[in-house]
């Protein structure tokens, strides 16, 4: 297997990319929806995936109108998320922790650019048992602009010291291949939820699995 390119560091997404978090995500903000009484719709679930916090509740807001009660589902959400967290935990991705593990061992450095913020995303982390192999992360509350605007990946870039055009990244949406390739990056999707038509031209490799992604960017880095 050979690139384009030589690569100094790896840029991860979280959710569906290194935590199995989108089903839990998807499923408590329908449930809590429900509970004060609304639906949220698969397809405008989907069309928020990927939003930093900001852009996310002008999203939400614009969909399911201007009498949603935004503060009221959202304090239910989190209450829910957290419930849900400490009952079922959360799962790492298959292949992420023997990843992280490998580029560790090799010296090759890495980040995580999540639309999340910050400290949701370090307890979700922390729950999937992947918080001790990640010293640097950006949230979607540390950016002015969200994806798909790639600052939170130059920003994540920035973090280990490696030239955008030097990393790879590993996304699961089109929101966040944009981002990346808006970044310089080579960037990798392994689509979760949303089908990668709309981003085929961005991406180098659409892979079927986070297990395969993690044996492709392995190769990547021995080439």
């Amino acid at each position: 297997m050979k690139a384009d390119r030589q690569f100094g560091g790896v840029i991860f997404d979280m959710d569906g990319v290194l935590i199995n978090s989108e089903p839990k995500i998807r499923l408590c903000a329908q449930e809590t929806a429900e509970e004060i009484g609304y639906t949220i719709s698969n397809a405008a679930y989907i069309s928020w995936m990927g939003l930093p916090s900001r852009d996310l509740r002008l999203a939400i807001q614009d969909t399911m109108g201007p009498e949603f009660p935004m503060d009221i589902f959202y304090e239910r959400y989190r209450e829910n998320w957290d419930n849900n967290l400490e009952k079922n935990g959360m799962k790492a991705q298959p292949g992420m922790p023997e990843l992280l593990h490998h580029l560790k061992e090799c010296g090759v450095p890495f980040s995580v650019a999540t639309s999340t913020d910050r400290l949701h995303a370090l307890k979700s982390l922390e729950i999937s048992g992947l918080l001790p192999f990640i010293k640097s992360i950006i949230g979607g509350d540390q950016v002015t602009r969200g994806k798909p605007d790639p600052e939170i990946f130059l920003r994540a870039a920035e973090l280990i010291n490696v030239p955008s055009s030097q990393c790879i990244a590993l996304e699961d949406t089109p929101i966040g291949v944009k981002a990346a390739a808006s970044a310089g990056m080579f960037t990798i999707m392994v689509p979760d939820v949303v089908a990668p038509d709309s981003v085929l031209n961005l991406c180098k490799y659409v892979l079927p699995s986070t297990r395969s992604a993690a044996r492709v960017i392995t190769k990547l880095f021995s080439s």
